[in-house]
């Protein structure tokens, strides 16, 4: 599994949040989104200061910087790890 910030994937990348690296307010805050590590994410929209992913079925708009602390992990082609 290939790990990298969620502000590297590009629009239609699912992938698993692997780790959140932020301050305890910011931690609190993504996790009521329902962005915590295990959770499935989706790259709807990257624009050039923001990202508008898909977790749970709900769609929110995060800061590139944000993105940033948010790691991910993405599944090879074919399935390899």
């Amino acid at each position: 599994m290939q790990r990298m910030p969620l502000s590297f994937l590009t629009p239609g990348t699912e992938a698993v949040v692997t780790d959140v690296r932020a301050g305890h307010g910011m931690l609190n805050r993504l996790s009521a989104m329902g962005i915590c590590p295990k959770s499935r994410i989706t790259v709807v929209c990257a624009d050039r200061g923001s990202l508008i992913v898909s977790v749970a079925g709900s769609r929110y708009a995060l800061s590139k910087g944000m993105a940033m602390k948010i790691h991910v992990g993405i599944s090879a082609p074919g399935g390899a790890a």
